[in-house]
């Protein structure tokens, strides 16, 4: 080779890396769990395309939230860096409290354009810790009720014109349970994540864990009767017979063995999978007291931790293309969430045109008017707090304990536990 040839490859080569370095010139680091990561990959795909001089690095981390939770607040404690942005689906209340979230109010107010500030109420409410905002949801799962379609005209019902509310539901549970022993008419996730379960009766029914200045529980109430009731109802359309646990339910009612499913949306897309052309899986929204009743719901929030002025703009910047048109069409397409920002989706043919071609979407689009977060209560005794309720939850839709049994044994046991000086 010349040396002339040589000198060329040399500058080429100095070209090459000198140009790669101008590129990204920003990385921004995401952590989640790893059940994010192919959402987050393809959301960071996109932004790259959008602005070519930022990369987005989500490194392969711990599998589940708490894994990743014990890693950061391990590396709070020793002092080493930690990521610019968290996505999870809950633990705000938890990074706030320990300084490692950032407010988002403050940006929210300086800057109107953002489309934070101008997305549906979901969006900024899923991260809502007391007073303040510490997270953008930028997916949703909700709460929904499925229909097994053969099940359903098997025992009498429509499945043209599907019952909306719990007296509706149970009573075609119970219809469908007499089809006989193989099949259970019924099954509610009672023992569901963070207690979730009890959230979603409670929260649809008007009601709340805890009184707005957290000083005591409310589920000795109306509400939590009436919650306690409809877990009395499930166990009667036959989930007392079958001793399953909610992974297992999910797989019966796919299998075709359960008539009805209250559980969440993000088993709609797996269910109409496995059942194939058996059945038709039929999602209504979940039944909510108008006018008072709200939704509890789960799904991926983006979470402030960088403290430089700078490194919080761009991780706002990402937040913003999560939120908009675009990530709101990779939410729906790389993973089990739904978009939530409704402003975008009503705005959005390629969004519409997505969501119309999956019939059950309304289930979760239905209800995210009345849409909020996951509540978990003050202090360092929510997992233990989280344990009584599902063994209270598991009880009644067993039917081994009455529902009034429950709101009062349950305010007996966690009271103490959220009354500590914190």
């Amino acid at each position: 080779m010349s040396k002339l040839k040589q000198l060329m490859c040399g500058l080429s080569l100095a070209a090459v890396l000198f140009g790669a370095s101008a590129v990204y010139a920003e990385t921004l680091e995401i952590a989640s769990g790893s059940d994010n990561t192919k959402m987050l990959d393809a959301i960071g795909a996109g932004f790259e395309a959008e602005n070519p001089s930022i990369k987005i690095k989500v490194p392969p981390g711990p599998r589940s939230y708490d894994e990743l939770q014990q890693d950061l607040l391990r590396r709070a404690t020793i002092g080493q860096s930690l990521p610019d942005l968290v996505v999870v689906g809950s633990g705000q209340r938890l990074y706030a409290e320990r300084g490692l979230a950032v407010r988002l109010d403050p940006f929210i107010a300086a800057n109107p354009e953002l489309e934070l500030a101008r997305a549906s109420p979901v969006v900024r409410e899923k991260g809502r810790v007391g007073k303040a905002i510490y997270g953008a949801a930028i997916g949703v799962s909700t709460p929904v009720i499925l229909f097994n379609s053969d099940l359903v005209d098997k025992a009498g019902g429509d499945s043209n014109n599907l019952p909306t509310d719990w007296d509706g539901v149970l009573a075609l549970a119970r219809k469908i349970d007499r089809l006989g022993p193989a099949i259970v008419g019924g099954y509610v996730e009672a023992d569901g994540t963070g207690a979730i379960s009890l959230l979603w009766l409670l929260q649809s029914n008007g009601g709340s864990l805890m009184n707005e200045d957290e000083t005591h529980l409310q589920i000795d109430t109306p509400a939590g009767l009436a919650a306690m009731n409809v877990l009395k109802g499930f166990g009667e359309a036959g989930q007392a017979k079958a001793a399953m646990t909610r992974d297992q339910a999910r797989q019966a009612f796919a299998a075709g063995t359960i008539g009805v499913l209250a559980g969440t949306s993000s088993t709609i897309a797996v269910a109409e999978t496995a059942a194939g052309n058996r059945f038709k899986v039929l999602a209504k929204p979940f039944p909510v007291n108008p006018q008072v009743g709200t939704i509890a719901t789960a799904g991926p929030i983006a979470s402030i931790f960088t403290k430089d002025p700078e490194r919080q703009k761009l991780a706002l910047e990402f937040i913003n293309f999560s939120l908009g048109p675009r990530g709101q069409q990779i939410v729906a397409e790389n993973s089990g969430y739904y978009p939530l920002n409704r402003r975008v989706i009503d705005a959005s043919p390629e969004l519409k045109s997505l969501l119309a071609e999956r019939p059950n979407a309304n289930a979760v689009l239905g209800r995210l008017d009345v849409a909020t977060g996951w509540y978990a209560p003050p202090g360092q005794n929510a997992p233990r707090i989280f344990t009584i309720v599902t063994d209270h939850l598991t009880r009644v839709v067993g039917l081994k304990e009455s529902p009034e049994v429950a709101v009062e044994a349950l305010t007996k046991e966690i009271q103490p536990l959220v009354s500590v000086k914190r």
